[in-house]
């Protein structure tokens, strides 16, 4: 029984069951992060840890949508993911992959994440040609993505970003995102194998029955 003031009697507080302070929803940035932990929990991992296919099988996919993930092709990394699978699918079964999982790790790239993202592209890349001199800055570099002009519909946009993404930051920007795409493609696959197998063996763990002497207690 709770103690309403306006209805209870003091004689009632003694039996009273200690109230809990009301939890506080998340909001702002935590709400954000508490709704992508669990959109990602069922649409990527559950599928995987339920799926009958051998883990190297959604391993790809990982490492397929995390390598896409870093590269500066926001806006046709689905488009590429599906014209890889088809390739896979239909001339290389062997390195078939699930084609769901690998389009939505492409999906962690959204608007705020695009400029901090291409920004580390563009420094590798930078390194990675021996440009020493002073890089652009992050102001200038945020500046020109806003500024940059779009087409009146899908294609056009996209390729007018990926050449004007070219005019300005060139060949630092591109092949500054392969190392991040091969480097967490690779982490993702050996991650995605891992976790299946760990998975699988705790299932299977705890299908196999303990047998009677086991129970029993040592004498």
């Amino acid at each position: 029984m709770r103690f309403d003031p306006l209805t209870s009697s003091p004689s009632a507080v003694d039996t009273l069951e200690p109230v809990k302070p009301p939890l506080d929803k998340p909001t702002g940035w935590r709400r954000r992060w508490a709704i992508l932990r669990v959109t990602a929990r069922r649409q990527l991992i559950t599928p995987m840890l339920r799926g009958n296919h051998d883990p190297a099988f959604y391993a790809r996919a990982s490492a397929v949508g995390f390598f896409f993930n870093f590269t500066p092709s926001v806006g046709a990394q689905i488009p590429m993911v599906v014209a890889l699978w088809t390739v896979a699918r239909f001339l290389m079964p062997r390195w078939d992959f699930h084609l769901g999982v690998a389009c939505a790790w492409t999906l962690l790239t959204s608007v705020p994440t695009v400029p901090p993202m291409y920004y580390g592209f563009y420094l590798t890349g930078q390194l990675m040609l021996g440009r020493w001199e002073k890089p652009a800055g992050f102001e200038f570099f945020t500046n020109a993505l806003h500024d940059m002009h779009t087409g009146s519909d899908w294609l056009e946009s996209l390729w007018m970003e990926l050449t004007q993404l070219w005019e300005l930051f060139g060949l630092p920007l591109f092949i500054g995102s392969l190392p991040w795409g091969f480097g967490t493609g690779w982490l993702a696959y050996i991650w995605t194998v891992r976790m299946i197998n760990r998975h699988r063996a705790r299932r299977l763990a705890a299908a196999i029955p303990k047998s009677p002497a086991a129970r029993l207690p040592d004498a």
